[in-house]
């Protein structure tokens, strides 16, 4: 009897062992939840390249030589390509994205046209008998944006500076009589304003590509021909109201 009791203590006290270690292991070896993946953020510095289409419209007006005697308007359509380079700056806070942005573009965006004159298409484009030239080819904006993040996809706006280089050729050439010849061009850069939209997608975590529209405004400029030779043709100037749609897409790297 007295064998039987004490065998009996001796597996109730192997049992509460048992059972104490088994706590202490569970209690020791927690499992482990998976990590959570750091969100996405658009904050930081991005250079990228570039690409697109350009479509432009351009007129002459208040047109006046020395004698005051041609008063005639032109205008026309430009367009063609651009490619350049892009660098900005965004901020993130919660899902706003705020930015600075400059970008830089050759171009060969061009056109020529004729008069308007008594109701009547003139071959001629103010004072020649050749058809008004302009061509944009460089051109760029400095802009601020302001965008939401839906994550890896960011919708913004932007809006600010821009500039152009326009060039502007008129002319008359007499094939019978080449000495009667003349013409003129003119090249300057004009700084106007811009307004913008677009869409970027973070397809990796330091590259995006993005699809954006831009509107330009070059406001209204004078214009001088001096021709050579002047014997024939004095100079001239005219007021140039040019504008420009385009549409680019590209791919950035943030660093």
């Amino acid at each position: 009897m007295r064998k039987s009791l004490l065998a009996t203590t001796i597996l109730a006290a192997m049992v509460a062992a048992g059972a104490a270690q088994a706590a202490d292991l569970a209690t020791k070896m927690p499992v482990k939840a998976a990590p959570v993946a750091p969100a996405f953020s658009w904050t930081g510095f991005y250079i990228g390249a570039q690409g697109g289409y350009a479509w432009a419209d351009n007129s002459f007006s208040n047109t006046h030589d020395l004698y005051n005697t041609y008063a005639n308007d032109a205008s026309y359509t430009l367009d063609g390509g651009l490619v350049g380079g892009v660098i900005g700056y965004n901020y993130q806070i919660n899902n706003i994205v705020l930015g600075v942005e400059a970008d830089a573009n050759w171009a060969d965006i061009s056109g020529s046209g004729s008069v308007l004159r008594a109701g009547e298409l003139a071959t001629n484009c103010i004072v020649s008998n050749n058809p008004c030239s302009s061509k944009i080819d460089a051109l760029g904006t400095i802009t601020a944006r302001l965008g939401v993040a839906f994550d890896r996809v960011l919708l913004y706006a932007k809006g600010g500076a821009a500039w152009a280089n326009v060039k502007h050729t008129a002319g008359s050439t007499d094939y019978e009589y080449p000495e009667f010849s003349y013409s003129a061009s003119n090249s300057n850069t004009r700084w106007g304003w811009t307004v913008g939209a677009g869409v970027e997608w973070a397809f990796f975590n330091n590259w995006s590509a993005k699809v954006e529209y831009n509107y330009i405004d070059l406001g209204s400029n004078d214009v001088t021909f001096n021709f050579v030779p002047n014997t024939y043709m004095p100079a001239y100037t005219s007021t140039a109201d040019t504008t420009v749609n385009l549409v680019k897409a590209g791919i950035n790297y943030r660093f």
